[in-house]
C-alpha cells in the first residue's frame, strides 16, 4: 500500500473508532448561580457500557464532599451535582469513560459561577417630604457580574432627563432629588440588570411632596356670566395634602357639597362652583380659598354681565339686511338688462302694465291696444 494511502485509512479509521465511543454533559450550559445546587448528567452517547469518572479543573477525581454529590444512574450515566459558594469555584469539568473494549472518551463542560441581580438595600415604599427639602434612596444591587443599576421616573431615565444636576444618580445607584418640587412627586423606579443574561430585579418608591395650595383659574381672573342664568365656574388646585376648598360670595362662604370635585389627576384637583347672580349687585367677585397643613392661599375672580345674547341677535339681523340688500340690488339688475325677476313679475301681474298702453314688440313695429300692427303707406314705404 502506498504511504499516502496508508495515512487516509488510518485517519478513517480512527474517525470510526471516536465515532463508536462517546459522552455527552446535558445540560450543556455551564452557568452555576452562586450557592445554589445544580446538577449535571453525563452519559454514553455511543460505545456501550462503560466506567464514568467526574474530575475537577485540578483534573483530581471528584468525591462527595460539601461541594460535589455523584448519583450513579446506570452503566451509561453518571449525574454531578454541585454547590459553589466561591466565584472563582468554576472552570473545566470533565467527565472520563473507560469502556469495555478498553476505548475510552471524554466530554468536558465549563463551569462558571454566576449570581443574578438582587438588592442589597431596602426602601421604604412611600416616602413624604417637605417642598424644598432633599432627599436621597439608596438603591445597591450585588450580581455576577456586577448588574448595571438606573432609575426612571415617568417612562424615563433619570440620568437623561435636563434638570441642572438637581436630580441625579450616584455611582453606587443612590438617586439624590435636591431642592425638591412637587413636579418630583410620583413613582421611582430602580432596575438592576445584568444584560447578557437577561436577568433584572426592580424595585420601586412613591415620593410624595408637601406644598401650600396653589389655585389655578381656567378662564382668567375675570368670568363673564348673564344675569338671571345658572352658571358654572371651574378651578383647578395643586395641592399636597388634598385641600379644603371654600368660596365667598354675597357675604356668605360656601363649602362642602356645594362645591364639587370633577376630576383629580395626582396632585391637581379640579372644582366646579354653580351659582345665579340675579341682578347686576351680584356681578361682584368670588373668593376662592383653599387651604391645607402646609398653609393657604385665596384667589379672587371678578364677575361680569354677559351680553354675548344680545350680541348675537344684532349679528343675525344685520346679516339677513345684507342679504335682502344683495337680493335687491341683483333682481333691479335683471328688470332693467334682461326684463326679468321679481320687479319685472310685479309689473306684469300686480300693476298690470302688460294690459295698457303700447308696446314695442312684434319684430319692433307699433302695436295698437288691440295688439294689431299700425301701418302706415307714404309713398309704398310703411311707417
Amino acid at each position: 500500500m502506498e504511504p499516502g494511502r496508508f495515512l487516509i485509512f488510518m485517519f478513517a479509521a480512527g474517525a470510526v473508532h471516536s465515532a463508536k465511543t462517546s459522552l455527552e454533559i446535558i445540560p450543556g450550559n455551564g452557568d452555576v448561580q452562586l450557592g445554589e445546587k445544580a446538577y449535571f448528567l453525563c452519559k454514553v452517547r455511543a460505545g456501550g457500557e462503560a466506567t464514568l469518572t467526574w474530575t475537577d479543573p485540578e483534573d483530581t477525581d471528584i468525591e462527595d464532599s460539601e461541594l460535589y454529590t455523584l448519583r450513579h444512574i446506570d452503566e451509561q450515566s453518571k449525574g454531578l451535582e454541585m454547590t459553589l459558594p466561591d466565584p472563582q469555584a468554576g472552570g473545566i469539568f470533565t467527565c472520563k469513560g473507560d469502556f469495555e473494549s478498553g476505548d475510552t472518551a471524554t466530554a468536558q463542560i465549563k463551569i462558571r459561577v454566576v449570581q443574578r441581580p438582587k438588592f442589597v438595600t431596602t426602601m421604604e415604599p412611600t416616602k413624604e417630604v417637605v417642598e424644598g427639602t432633599s432627599v436621597a434612596f439608596d438603591c445597591q444591587a450585588t450580581g455576577i457580574p456586577p448588574p448595571t443599576v438606573r432609575w426612571t421616573f415617568g417612562n424615563q431615565e433619570i440620568s437623561k432627563i435636563g434638570d441642572g444636576g438637581r436630580v441625579s444618580v450616584l455611582a453606587n445607584g443612590t438617586l439624590v432629588v435636591k431642592d425638591s418640587q412637587p413636579s418630583d412627586a410620583g413613582v421611582h423606579t430602580c432596575e438592576a440588570s445584568i444584560k447578557e443574561r437577561n436577568e433584572t430585579v426592580v424595585m420601586v418608591v412613591s415620593l410624595n411632596i408637601k406644598f401650600t395650595p396653589r389655585i389655578e383659574l381656567l378662564t382668567g381672573d375675570s368670568f363673564a356670566t348673564p344675569i338671571g342664568t345658572p352658571a358654572q365656574y371651574n378651578f383647578s388646585i395643586l395641592a399636597y395634602p388634598p385641600p379644603s376648598v371654600s368660596i365667598a360670595w354675597k357675604g356668605k362662604v360656601f363649602k362642602g357639597d356645594d362645591i364639587k370635585k370633577v376630576a383629580q389627576d395626582q396632585d391637581r384637583h379640579t372644582y366646579s362652583f354653580e351659582f345665579t347672580p340675579a341682578s347686576q349687585e351680584d356681578l361682584s367677585e368670588l373668593l376662592i380659598t383653599a387651604a391645607n397643613d402646609q398653609g393657604s392661599s385665596k384667589k379672587k375672580v371678578t364677575l361680569q354681565g354677559d351680553t354675548q345674547g344680545l350680541g348675537t341677535g344684532i349679528l343675525v339681523l344685520i346679516v339677513l339686511i345684507i342679504l335682502l340688500v344683495a337680493l335687491l340690488v341683483m333682481d333691479v339688475f335683471c328688470y332693467y338688462k334682461r326684463q326679468r325677476g321679481l320687479l319685472m313679475y310685479c309689473r306684469n301681474n300686480i300693476l298690470g302694465k302688460n294690459s295698457s298702453g303700447t308696446g314695442t314688440e312684434n319684430n319692433g313695429k307699433m302695436l295698437s291696444k288691440s295688439g294689431k300692427s299700425t301701418v302706415v303707406n307714404v309713398s309704398g314705404i310703411e311707417a
